[in-house]
């Protein structure tokens, strides 16, 4: 008898959660590099693949040889991060001046490329320079367990409580019990990773966690509303029960930075 979605998310989390997180916590740093670069080069294909018009082969290519410029820039880290998204940015745009009179809408198409380098990419690679901050492994685990823990309990106490809809033109089935379930979650999580981070306190970290919840949120809902205007229910098939990688890291993207920043203020 076949899995159900619900079963199949365990299953697929049951799996590869022990690996990440020995990855995370024992792993070899390059280790590390490597997995993000992976999930970066598969969110990339996802975005393309959903965004891009299907005759743009050469473009996804040249947007995968991107996103291996801009996870070299930020294990780099300094301004090589961010200068790396340029050079990416650029050989696309030369791809449009050199198929000018075969591609229509280009505005489109570029707009659509510029955003996919950004958004899927360059939002996931804030990972690597966080993994190499004190304390960054924690860190990690803090993203990782705030942004997952969080939508886990807003899943359970939206479909336990949920009634009054969070927005409905976007996301049906997401409510404002989920949501403040979701809070809930993450601000725990946050609070209890806070213990294992000495530079800050444990309600700090949890204070920090809460906003994470609501904010990862925005990143749920953009990516809704971005699959919506493609007409698709899932960015892709790799997981079994999760749909595609985007649908898992579309708040994560969101709260990457924010952690990255927070964390640079606060290590000695």
């Amino acid at each position: 008898m076949p899995l159900s979605s619900h079963a199949s998310r365990w299953l697929v989390a049951l799996i590869l959660g022990p690996v990440l997180i020995w990855i995370i916590t024992a792993g070899p740093p390059l280790a590390f590099f490597l997995v993000v670069t992976l999930a970066g080069l598969v969110a990339w294909w996802e975005f393309a693949s959903v965004f891009l018009a299907p005759n743009l082969t050469g473009l996804k290519i040249i947007g995968l040889a991107g996103t291996l410029l801009i996870m070299a820039g930020a294990r780099m880290s300094g301004a090589f991060h961010l200068a790396a998204l340029f050079p990416a940015l650029g050989a696309g745009f030369a791809y449009f001046v050199l198929k000018y009179e075969k591609i229509p809408s280009i505005m489109d198409q570029a707009g659509r490329f510029a955003l996919g380098l950004t958004y899927a990419v360059l939002l996931l690679s804030f990972f690597i320079p966080i993994f190499s901050l004190p304390y960054g492994r924690v860190w990690v685990l803090f993203t990782l367990l705030v942004t997952f823990l969080s939508d886990t309990s807003a899943y359970y106490a939206g479909r336990t409580w949920g009634r009054r809809p969070l927005h409905a033109a976007v996301s049906p089935k997401k409510t404002m019990e989920g949501l403040w379930g979701g809070v809930i979650g993450g601000g725990l999580a946050g609070a209890v990773t806070g213990v294992f981070l000495p530079p800050v306190t444990w309600y700090e970290a949890g204070g920090v966690a809460l906003f994470l919840s609501l904010w990862g949120v925005m990143g749920d809902l953009f990516e809704s509303v971005l699959k919506r205007s493609a007409g698709v229910k899932d960015s892709g098939g790799i997981l079994m029960g999760h749909g595609g990688l985007l649908d898992r890291v579309d708040a994560l993207v969101f709260n990457v930075p924010l952690v990255y920043i927070f964390a640079w203020i606060v290590s000695p």
